[in-house]
């Protein structure tokens, strides 16, 4: 008895690790589906996550879908509501400005060391992102547009080389999305963008970090002056936060 035991304790472990590869393998799939549609504007801010009718989708129990809400809370996407369920996160209009502000600040960060470590191939992958931005915004293609900005914002932080910059700043883009996204649906908005990014590669090309550190602050700061004008706020509120960002020196 003891040795049939001792059999069964030995084959229980490899087919529970099996379980746990596999549910986790099942959180990940949901969890990059969601990530995405969340992401590309597929479910809005405020709408409701329902567990029951995704797990049907995918073929998967609620465990894995629960799992991939737990994941997309963590990175700032979703909020648990006690007694309601998961709803995409709804960021409110003073908690963006923050994150724009401390966003701004990061981004002038990587500037300075971007000034000392740059290489041209990388300005060359730079300028090739501006160029497919600006072919998204001659056939009024938004979506794709958008794409290539986060492109263009992920590659000069990753060119600097500082992981931790990385994923503070990918985490701050991600409660941001759908600010950021409104800014740039506007055939001049996006227009004006790519002319900052051309302004942010030219002084990458001649190395001065206080420079390059500004530009790269400056057009930071724009995103939030788009996005105000895409919005209907009062034309006081409005004036107020363009004179905050305006007058506040970070760099």
């Amino acid at each position: 008895m003891s040795t049939i035991r001792s059999i069964s304790a030995e084959t229980s472990a490899p087919e529970q690790s099996l379980k746990i590869l596999r549910t986790q393998s099942l959180s990940s799939v949901v969890f990059e589906s969601l990530e995405h549609a969340i992401l590309n504007g597929e479910m809005e801010p405020g709408e409701r996550i329902n567990e029951t009718a995704i797990a049907e989708k995918y073929g998967v129990s609620r465990g894995p879908v629960r799992e991939a809400c737990r994941r997309l809370e963590e990175v700032g996407l979703v909020d648990f509501i006690v007694n309601r369920g998961v709803f995409v996160k709804k960021l409110a209009f003073e908690d963006a400005l923050e994150i724009y502000q401390i966003r701004a600040a990061l981004f002038a960060f990587a500037g300075r060391i971007l000034a000392q470590r740059i290489t041209n191939e990388q300005i060359a992958q730079l300028s090739r992102l501006i160029e497919d931005m600006e072919a998204a915004s001659e056939r009024q293609d938004p979506d794709v547009y958008y794409a290539r900005n986060l492109e263009f914002h992920a590659s000069l932080m990753r060119f600097t080389g500082y992981r931790r910059l990385v994923r503070l700043y990918e985490g701050l883009n991600k409660e941001l999305h759908v600010f950021r996204r409104r800014g740039l649906n506007e055939d001049a908005n996006r227009r004006a963008s790519c002319d900052e990014h051309r302004g942010i590669v030219e002084e990458l090309k001649g190395g001065n970090p206080s420079r390059i550190a500004r530009v790269m602050r400056t057009h930071s700061m724009a995103g939030i002056n788009r996005t105000l004008r895409s919005m209907n706020l009062p034309a006081e509120e409005r004036s107020r936060v363009s004179m905050a960002w305006s007058e506040e020196d970070i760099v």
